[in-house]
C-alpha cells in the first residue's frame, strides 16, 4: 500500500511539471493563446534621385485610428502600421512635376512603380502568433524626360495599396 501511495504522489509531482501558463504583462498567470489580435504591415516605397529632384511626392495613409499625409524627401519612404483586426490599411502615393523644375526632353529619367508589403500578426500582448504575407513589385525603369513628363502627368506614378484583413486575420480581396 505504501509502495502504491508513494508512485500515485510521484506521479502527480509529474504531471504538475508539464502544466504551464505564462505570465502576462500585468504578472499574473495567463493560459497561452494563438489568436491574432492585430496585423502589423510594413510598407515600403522607393523612389529614384531622378524622382526627388523633378516631382513632388507625397504618401498619404489611414490604418485604423491614424491618418496622415506625408512628404516624400529620401529615396525610401517606409512605415509600420499596427491595427485592431478585423482592419484595413490603405496606402497613396501622389507624383507631380515640380513647377519650378522642367525635365530636358532628352534626358534620360529612372523612375519607379515599385513596392513592398509584408505582415504578421500579435496577440492581445503584442507577441508574434502567425506570420502573414508579402506584396509588392520592383518596377524600376527609365526614359526620356519628354515621355516621363507625360507618364507624370497622366498620374500613371500614382499608386494606391489597399488591404483589409477580416477578425481572424484572412486577407480579404
Amino acid at each position: 500500500m505504501k509502495k502504491v501511495i508513494l508512485t500515485l504522489a510521484a506521479v502527480l509531482c509529474c504531471t504538475s511539471l508539464f502544466t504551464s501558463c505564462k505570465k502576462d504583462s500585468s504578472g499574473s498567470d495567463t493560459p497561452s493563446t494563438s489568436t491574432p489580435a492585430y496585423v502589423v504591415m510594413t510598407v515600403k516605397i522607393p523612389c529614384t534621385a531622378n524622382m526627388l529632384d523633378y516631382t513632388n511626392m507625397s504618401i498619404s495613409y489611414e490604418a485604423g485610428n491614424e491618418k496622415n499625409t506625408e512628404t516624400v524627401t529620401s529615396s525610401s519612404w517606409s512605415k509600420e502600421f499596427k491595427v485592431k483586426l478585423p482592419g484595413t490599411i490603405s496606402v497613396s502615393r501622389a507624383v507631380t512635376l515640380r513647377k519650378d523644375k522642367t525635365i530636358p526632353a532628352e534626358e534620360s529619367f529612372s523612375y519607379t512603380k515599385g513596392y513592398s508589403v509584408s505582415w504578421k500578426f500579435q496577440d492581445e500582448n503584442g507577441k508574434d502568433v502567425k506570420n502573414g504575407g508579402s506584396d509588392g513589385i520592383n518596377n524600376n525603369t527609365s526614359g526620356k524626360g519628354a515621355k516621363v513628363q507625360e507618364i507624370i502627368e497622366q498620374g500613371k506614378l500614382n499608386l494606391s495599396l489597399n488591404y483589409a484583413f477580416d477578425k481572424d486575420g484572412k486577407l480579404q480581396k
